[in-house]
């Protein structure tokens, strides 16, 4: 096929804020072991705001650096065990392979660790260059619109059932109906177990509708007659912890996928005499790609009820509905 010399990528201009602009940028020349995508959705995540924002931790996001690490497109040329043409998403995050972290299968211990759209070029381009190591076919059944949530669900897909060893056998609390908390809820369903997703008044306000048409159950307070096993904290609020330590019977387990803000306040001393597990969840490996592949197998339509796309070109407008948390997730269209 005929590629040209530049195409468009939204790339950080500067540390200040709002400084990510599309700009035409030569065509990725692929290395050793890496293949040529061209990428049809790339979804925007927390971390994506906060270099907009151009907020404190982020100056270490290299000026020139493409955006995007929720990647999903197709092959351009044939090679290393793919064909043009062929559907994939990325793995988002990889190690040097050698150190004790990566021989553990951990990349995130890893020094040298390298992320596409932070540490290296990502998806939010028109073409991007992954290491083939890195890629995954697409499922036939699963459309494109839907496979862009595959690494957001690859972190939800760790912290259910890697980290929190979630089963048919538990009964599931997951606090905060954003994307990875609504995304947690459907991998707990998966796997068999009992879930309610738990929101400020709010969330059930405005993710009522869509909480109903993905059939969980929503509810702003744990009913007395659910008893949770697990409660997975993914809406980043000391509230929510509090109300797990309250909740969670004695030997519980309490998932922490969330991110916060300030440091959380913990009632360590029930939770100490509850003997809880305390659980933290971060990122995500193949495994959890691969666990999330077939969740989505079994909801093709999951893009259609939880993706809003917004041209590339647009990137102001897709940061403000990132911002503005109206859909759980915004995807740009290079």
């Amino acid at each position: 096929m005929n590629l040209p010399a530049t195409a468009p990528a939204a790339v950080r201009s500067s540390t200040a804020p709002r400084s990510i602009i599309v700009s035409m940028k030569d065509l990725p020349d692929p290395a050793l072991q890496e293949v040529l995508v061209r990428t049809e959705y790339c979804g925007l995540c927390g971390s994506d705001l906060h270099i907009w924002n151009g907020d404190d931790g982020y100056d270490w996001v290299p000026c020139g650096t493409t955006l995007g690490h929720e990647i999903v497109g197709t092959v351009v040329r044939s090679g290393h065990g793919f064909t043009a043409g062929d559907r994939v998403t990325a793995i988002a995050q990889s190690g040097c392979g050698e150190c004790p972290a990566c021989q553990a299968e951990y990349a995130n211990g890893c020094e040298g660790k390298m992320t596409l759209g932070l540490t290296r070029d990502g998806g939010a381009a028109a073409f991007v260059r992954i290491p083939a190591a890195q890629l995954l076919a697409v499922p036939e059944n699963v459309p494109t619109l839907t496979a862009v949530l595959t690494e957001p669900l690859s972190v939800a897909a760790r912290a259910v059932a890697g980290r929190g060893r979630i089963t048919a056998e538990d009964t599931v609390v997951v606090s905060g109906p954003g994307t990875i908390g609504i995304l947690a809820a459907l991998v707990c369903r998966y796997v068999g177990a009992r879930v309610l997703l738990k929101g400020t008044a709010g969330d059930v306000a405005s993710r009522a509708g869509l909480a109903a048409r993905l059939e969980l159950e929503l509810a702003e307070s744990v009913p007395g007659s659910y008893s949770p096993t697990v409660w997975i904290e993914a809406a980043g609020a000391s509230a929510a912890l509090s109300d797990a330590v309250r909740a969670l019977p004695v030997r519980g387990r309490l998932v922490m996928v969330a991110l916060y803000g300030a440091p959380p306040v913990l009632a360590a001393n029930d939770a100490v005499r509850k003997e809880l597990d305390i659980i933290t969840s971060y990122s995500s490996h193949r495994p959890d790609y691969e666990l999330a592949l077939q969740v989505l197998q079994t909801q093709p339509d999951l893009g259609s009820i939880l993706v809003e796309t917004v041209p590339l070109a647009d990137i102001a407008g897709a940061f403000e509905k990132v911002g503005r948390g109206g859909a759980p997730k915004v995807a740009v269209v290079p």
